[in-house]
């Protein structure tokens, strides 16, 4: 016979008798349903304290959002990085062409003894007569 049964009933020669469950038994049944009750009472004081679970929910709101902006962060960093390299790259041809063509303009503007062809210094010269002019003309129109 298993425990069980020897607290419910005791099989005699075909009959039956029902025997009493000792008081252990019973205490430990109490307190048993005693703590599935306080469980079952703290899980609905929890549900029912708005205000611990609104705490909660902002505190796991706040938590999900730090980790967007570092991640967010973190992507524009690598980002500003790259575009860093790629920008210096760039810069280092335009300035290495630039200095070419200054080499190139100063080639073609000089002699071979570094002295201006007459080309240029006419140029520069009628460059200079007509800023003259242009402002001559201005300055005689405002007084008019």
């Amino acid at each position: 016979m298993s425990t069980h049964e020897d607290q419910t009933t005791t099989r005699s020669a075909g009959s039956e008798t029902h025997v009493k469950p000792d008081i252990e038994q019973i205490q430990s049944d109490i307190e048993q349903t005693r703590a599935e009750l306080g469980e079952t009472v703290e899980a609905l004081t929890a549900k029912l304290d708005v205000k611990s679970r609104a705490r909660e929910q902002l505190n796991d709101t706040k938590r999900r959002a730090a980790e967007q902006l570092n991640e967010a962060r973190a992507k524009v960093t690598g980002q500003v990085t790259t575009v860093r390299t790629k920008a210096n790259g760039h810069v280092t041809t335009v300035r290495t062409r630039a200095t070419g063509w200054g080499q190139s303009a100063r080639t073609a503007a000089t002699t071979h003894d570094g002295r201006p062809k007459p080309a240029v210094l006419g140029g520069a010269a009628a460059v200079l007569v007509s800023a003259v002019v242009g402002t001559g003309l201005l300055l005689w129109r405002r007084r008019r």
